[in-house]
């Protein structure tokens, strides 16, 4: 892969410092132009040329022109034209930016050469007309050249619009090749036809088989067959199968068959079907990476049905998202619907009463006229169920002295508060555990809309880039399963491109880069490469107008273990993330804690997920981590590298220190940590930032002195310029200090991300 990017690059060198082959192609159209006789002998577009050529190629095409009319043009026409040319010339040289002086010089020289010829009585009053149609001739052709020389609409990709009508005049030149029944300028436009048709580019096929057809029919009448018939096999191959290189030359070579059948002779019949032939065999002959470097009405389609694939896909994501709402409201709708029973102490004792009362012979003593008496002596008997779990005999309270089976009833009792208690523990779980689940569907759910959103946003697709993109890929052997280029909302580039899995290699990352970089024309920032399965997924986007700079510095209260954890990274969106997470407490399960909110939080944040959606789910997995209870803060710094804005969002984290312009302050974020509450209560604030701002984030180790003195010392860093790691080192030193002084241990954990410039 890399020798091919290379070659390419090579390739692409040897182009741009090439303008000699440039200069020779100019003075090889130029000889062309002369020899393309139309209307019977008028040969204007050799003067045309020289009318509407770019200046580089100004004089190398006149130098062409005039050798190709004192060779090609009959002896006493070739000074006319030459004389023409020289004028036209130094029209050019004299007003550099202006068309007229130019087309005036050289059709001006034109029509008094011939006027001259008039009076003298050397040519007829045919040939007189004929000079002034071929002045007219030479002026429309040299205004087109100018005109598409300057337009912007590259309707073919890498061929110019000039490109386009320097062919169509290039035509009559090669059908006065003299090649018997042959004719080659129908062969060359039925090839252009075909690519046309293969690209599925109806209308633009329409419009070159028609201008090409004008002009064989000026070349020579007898070809205005030819040229209706090529129109109408390329039109019909583009509209039935585009896109299938067998397809289309099986319909170009039937509607040439049925083309050849309006030839005025048999000759002329046979010579249309063997350029019919030669067409196909030349449109086979091009490289399928070529024809892929031209955009295709076909490809246009695809891209359309990739993008309603895009939409289908966001609608059956929104589908699922409110699926998931669904199950989890319908849960908690059955939740509260239910018969709670066992919830109160109630039921202990209609279970005693039940179990062991009802076959017993003093019951309507007990549960009639001493109903008050017994269900109080229950109710006294509550405390030392509670305490013990059981009760003895000699704890029994005294509205029992009258039952006759004490120990029974202390049996009963015991069993009765257990089974109690275990319903209700299981109760608690079952609501903790429902809780958590829709939660985590609710979770979900906002997450996939949040997806849906993102996928359904469309791009504005440039076709141009895609095909070349598409090319380039190819050349190296990576055929794209999907190809996407195209431009947000706000005007910047993205492109995605699916692969085979394939692994790269840092060199190649870097070569490939160099070359999408020159397909199209903007510094893009680094690649991001997904393995999924048997493919792979790369995304490219334009390099961000600023670069995220980080620093990280930590100090744990035992050693081996910080309940603290960081976590920075830039996402393929073009933001940067900086996030810190603090476990509640110090040691190992502190440690368990941060690690593993960072760890979660940063995985979805990096799969597409919105900072509430990540916090939510979090959130749900420290509260199903262990029975024992889990917290950790979640501190987020998002940065937009294109835009600056940072969107700040808390969990329970301490206040973020924001540094502009050398000025510090504190920004507040009070809230709950993740894994406290069966939800999130977070807070979200955006600010600002511009080149050289800095966002502090600290754990609450940091804090124990204060504020106060962090903001002077971030004051002080700002005016020397310290670097991020640098004044992360200083903070979370100094902060360790003034703790240690204090008598305060706590992990110190302080996390910088300065925004600079992108270099």
């Amino acid at each position: 892969m890399n020798v091919t990017l290379r070659r390419q690059a090579l390739a692409q060198k040897i182009w741009e410092l090439g303008p000699g082959l440039w200069q020779l192609a100019a003075a090889a159209e130029g000889v062309l132009l002369s020899a393309a006789s139309v209307f019977g002998g008028l040969r204007p577009l050799g003067l045309g040329l020289v009318f509407g050529i770019g200046a580089p190629y100004a004089l190398t095409g006149a130098a062409g022109a005039a050798l190709g009319y004192l060779l090609l043009a009959p002896a006493g026409d070739s000074l006319r034209y030459i004389a023409a040319v020289a004028a036209a010339l130094a029209g050019r040289g004299l007003f550099k930016k202006s068309f007229l002086p130019s087309a005036a010089g050289g059709c001006g020289v034109l029509l008094i050469v011939q006027l001259m010829l008039s009076v003298s009585g050397l040519s007829t009053p045919a040939q007189a007309v004929g000079s002034l149609g071929e002045a007219i001739l030479a002026l429309g052709f040299g205004w087109l050249l100018r005109r598409t020389r300057t337009s912007r609409t590259g309707w073919l990709g890498p061929i110019s619009p000039q490109g386009v009508v320097l062919g169509l005049g290039a035509l009559p030149a090669f059908c006065a090749i003299p090649a018997g029944p042959f004719l080659p300028g129908a062969a060359l436009l039925g090839t252009a036809g075909l690519v046309l048709a293969y690209r599925g580019r109806v209308r633009e096929c329409a419009g070159l088989c028609v201008a090409g057809g004008a002009v064989l029919a000026a070349a020579r009448p007898e070809l205005s067959f030819a040229g209706l018939g090529i129109a109408a096999a390329c039109l019909a191959a583009g509209w039935a199968v585009p896109g299938e290189r067998t397809g289309c030359g099986a319909v170009f070579l039937s509607g040439c068959v049925f083309g050849s059948l309006a030839a005025p002779n048999s000759m002329l019949a046979l010579g249309f079907l063997g350029s019919a032939v030669a067409a196909e065999l030349l449109f086979y002959a091009l490289p399928r990476r070529w024809l892929a470097a031209l955009p295709g009405r076909a490809e246009g389609a695809a891209s359309a049905g990739q993008r309603s694939g895009y939409a289908g896909a966001a609608g059956r994501l929104e589908q699922a998202a409110e699926a998931l709402t669904g199950i989890a409201e319908t849960v908690d709708k059955v939740y509260e619907s239910l018969p709670k029973k066992g919830e109160n102490y109630n039921w202990v004792v209609e279970h005693v009463a039940e179990e062991l009362c009802r076959s017993c012979g003093r019951r309507e003593t007990c549960w009639g006229e001493h109903y008050s008496d017994t269900v109080e002596g229950f109710f006294r008997m509550k405390p030392v169920l509670e305490q013990q779990g059981r009760a003895a005999v000699e704890q029994l309270p005294g509205q029992f002295c009258r039952c006759v089976h004490p120990v029974e009833l202390c049996g009963a009792a015991s069993r009765a508060y257990t089974m109690f208690r275990s319903r209700r523990e299981s109760r608690v779980k079952a609501g903790a555990m429902r809780a958590a689940v829709t939660e985590q569907y609710t979770a979900m759910a906002g997450a996939l809309a949040g997806m849906a959103q993102q996928l359904g946003k469309s791009l504005a697709p440039d076709e141009g880039k895609t095909a070349r993109l598409s090319s380039l890929f190819a050349s190296i052997g990576l055929e794209p399963l999907e190809i996407e280029v195209g431009y947000e909302a706000t005007g910047r580039l993205q492109a995605s491109v699916t692969v085979n899995r394939t692994a790269f290699s840092e060199q190649e990352l870097a070569d490939l880069r160099e070359e999408t970089q020159r397909i199209c024309r903007r510094e893009l920032g680094p690649f991001q490469i997904d393995n999924c399965g048997t493919v792979s997924l790369l995304r490219i986007s334009e390099k961000a107008v600023y670069c995220p700079v980080f620093g990280v510095a930590s100090h744990s209260a035992k050693p081996g273990a910080c309940g603290d954890a960081t976590e920075q990274f830039c996402d393929v969106f073009g933001n940067a993330h900086l996030m810190l997470c603090d476990g509640m407490g110090v040691g190992r399960p502190a440690a368990i804690d941060g690690n593993l909110a960072a760890s979660l939080a940063s995985r979805l944040l990096k799969a597409g997920f919105s900072a509430s959606s990540a916090a939510r789910l979090v959130n749900v997995a420290l509260a199903l981590k262990s029975d024992e209870e889990s917290g950790a803060t979640l501190d987020l710094a998002t940065v937009d590298l294109f835009t600056g804005r940072a969107r700040l969002f808390k969990a329970g984290a301490c206040p973020t220190f924001l540094v502009r312009q050398g000025k510090a302050e504190e920004l507040e974020g009070g809230s709950l940590p993740v894994g406290i509450l069966s939800g999130v209560v977070g807070r979200q604030e955006t600010v600002n930032l511009s080149q050289g701002s800095m966002l502090v984030l600290v754990s609450d180790g940091a804090l124990c002195d204060g504020s106060g003195w962090l903001l002077q010392q971030l004051e002080l860093c700002a005016s020397v310029g310290s670097s991020p790691q640098e004044v992360a080192d200083i903070l979370a030193n100094t902060a360790r200090q003034r703790a240690e002084s204090q008598g305060r241990p706590d992990d110190i954990t302080v996390a910088v991300l300065r925004l600079d410039r992108a270099g």
